[in-house]
């Protein structure tokens, strides 16, 4: 006879499967990750450490989670917008289903939300992009003539690039405002540079920063 505690475990996982066939993921709540996430400071590291190829960095922070680490990349804002220019990176050790499905709400849950001028910003509002490593997914905000905000999401997998540590996906938020057009505010997020480990965390990378993926760009710091 089963038991209560095996008949609620039962449930959770029939709705969990009701769900993934809707392609409507649920919050992977941990209460683990959550304390964790709660009381663990970035701590600032050098730009060579850095995930990414951006020229714009300025400042680069870090923290390691449970079984992922987060890193943020501070960007030159030249514009009169108020708030940063930032990439969020997220790497993590994932399974099955999961190594290739970007978790929308999860990773916002995660990152504390989106930021200005796009907090209110619905997935559904998104546009999608291609280039050598895949989708990613955007948005943008003019201000003005001659400024414009964009908000980029996008994962990738340990098939395009080298992953920080032992993780095998990443997932990415960039919000940049640029005196310019949208190609220019987005580029950070594309492959030119996200396909790259910036001379980066050989220690993250066990020294490896070469690329995975045959793609046309700068050549790494």
């Amino acid at each position: 006879m089963f038991n209560c505690s095996i008949a609620r475990r039962l449930a959770v996982l029939l709705a969990a499967l009701a769900l993934a066939a809707c392609n409507v993921v649920p919050p992977q709540l941990s209460p683990m990750l959550d304390e964790v996430e709660e009381t663990t400071a970035f701590a600032t590291v050098p730009l060579s450490r850095a995930w990414v190829n951006v020229p714009e960095a300025v400042l680069v922070t870090e923290r390691g989670l449970v079984n992922s680490r987060e890193q943020r990349i501070g960007l030159a804002n030249r514009t009169t917008v108020s708030g940063d220019n930032v990439m969020t990176l997220r790497a993590r050790v994932a399974q099955g289903q999961q190594e290739g499905r970007f978790r929308y709400e999860e990773f916002l849950r995660r990152i504390g939300g989106l930021p200005e001028p796009f907090t209110t910003l619905q997935a559904g509002d998104l546009l999608t992009g291609e280039d050598e490593l895949g989708t990613y997914f955007w948005g943008e905000s003019r201000l003005g003539a001659n400024t414009v905000c964009v908000l980029g999401l996008r994962r990738l997998g340990t098939g395009f690039r080298q992953m920080p540590g032992n993780t095998n996906v990443m997932d990415v938020m960039l919000r940049n405002c640029v005196n310019g057009d949208a190609e220019q505010a987005l580029a950070p997020l594309l492959a030119s540079s996200i396909g790259y480990v910036s001379g980066v965390g050989a220690a993250e990378t066990r020294g490896r920063i070469e690329m995975l993926s045959p793609l046309a760009g700068p050549t790494p710091r």
